[in-house]
């Protein structure tokens, strides 16, 4: 394995890896403060929670809390028809809630998903209306494509806009090509009209990206959920059967939650909406996939072939180093292959 070393100090340094630009990106996770002083572990246990990554667990331990205090509270309780009437007002209430913000985020990721595959049409739209140039001034270009599509991999969905500076370097490259035949005239007219689509579109993005569910709305609607599932011990009266139901029913009302955090961070469906047209737009450009190592561990997407996998041993949103190793996941063995780590780049801030 060859190891490169970036230049010091602020100017970052540029090396070639499959005809690609490496550049400075470090993919973490974001975690509160208190997360950072759990055990290993349980902190990362916590953030998957937290991150809607897994669905089982969560609903698995509330149906079972749920079921035993259900059973183990027996017929101790207040009045039935005010529990009942309680019961039925959270039931109302939760679900009218969990249904209209399911559906907000439903439309809102299918929005962000449709323009990002707007995005990606017109980027490999700019590179074959690049035949016509030179064959340097067209391989600039697709390596600024592959530096723009690595930069919106390197950062969440959710950050967008922080992808930015690729998207304009690619935009003024493309601004100060100079034609010389009728032909070329053409061509560039045309990357002028994709740019402007681009622009567009990252603008719509961003803004879609941007109108998440806010803090009192998930507080909300995790209080109504409690409110519910404590409704749900009392009611069975410590019956076996009882006791059971209302287990699968607090697993079921949680699993609703996880579902609606996946919407909300825009992960939903991504394998078959993001992921696999990525990958295939990488390698119709002549270029090995870009795909982060955690989103493979994690089981989002289990790319094959030749691979750049990407190491972010920094906290999001660092963008001081990145690793990069072209890898056969073919036959799950790794390809000893190229590595790069490089120094930050001082506009990534």
């Amino acid at each position: 394995m060859r190891r490169l070393q970036g230049s010091a100090g602020p100017v970052h340094a540029i090396f070639t890896l499959t005809s690609a630009w490496g550049h400075t990106a470090v993919e973490g996770r974001w975690r509160p403060g208190y997360l950072t002083q759990m055990p290993a572990k349980l902190r990362q246990a916590a953030v998957a929670v937290l991150q809607g990554e897994t669905t089982l667990w969560p609903a698995l331990t509330a149906g079972i809390v749920v079921a035993v205090a259900s059973y183990c509270v027996g017929p101790t309780r207040g009045d039935l028809e005010v529990d009942v009437a309680l019961a039925s007002m959270a039931t109302f209430l939760f679900g009218v809630l969990i249904a209209f913000t399911i559906a907000r985020t439903t439309d809102r990721l299918a929005v962000v998903q449709t323009l990002v595959s707007r995005n990606n049409a017109s980027l490999l739209s700019i590179l074959q209306l690049m035949a016509v140039f030179a064959v340097d001034r067209t391989e600039e270009v697709r390596q600024m494509i592959d530096r723009q599509l690595t930069d919106q991999i390197d950062y969440r969905l959710l950050d967008n806009h922080l992808a930015t500076p690729s998207n304009l370097a690619l935009t003024a490259a493309i601004i100060a090509l100079d034609p010389q035949t009728l032909q070329q005239e053409q061509a560039y007219r045309s990357l002028l009209d994709v740019c402007i689509d681009i622009t567009a579109n990252r603008a719509q993005i961003e803004s879609t990206t941007g109108q998440s569910l806010q803090a009192i709305e998930w507080v909300g609607l995790l209080l109504l959920l409690l409110i519910l599932m404590a409704l749900i011990v009392v009611l069975p009266g410590g019956t076996v059967w009882g006791a059971l139901i209302a287990g699968a029913l607090a697993g079921t009302l949680v699993t609703l939650v996880v579902l609606l955090r996946k919407l909300d961070l825009l992960r939903w469906h991504e394998r078959s909406s993001i992921w696999e047209p990525t990958t295939r737009l990488f390698r119709s450009m002549g270029l090995h996939p870009y795909v982060p190592r955690q989103v493979i561990v994690d089981g989002r997407y289990r790319p094959t072939g030749v691979v750049r996998v990407v190491d972010y041993p920094d906290p999001y949103p660092n963008r001081s180093t990145k690793i990069v190793t072209l890898e056969d996941l073919s036959a799950d063995v790794s390809a000893d292959a190229t590595t790069e780590v490089e120094a930050g780049r001082a506009s990534d801030g």
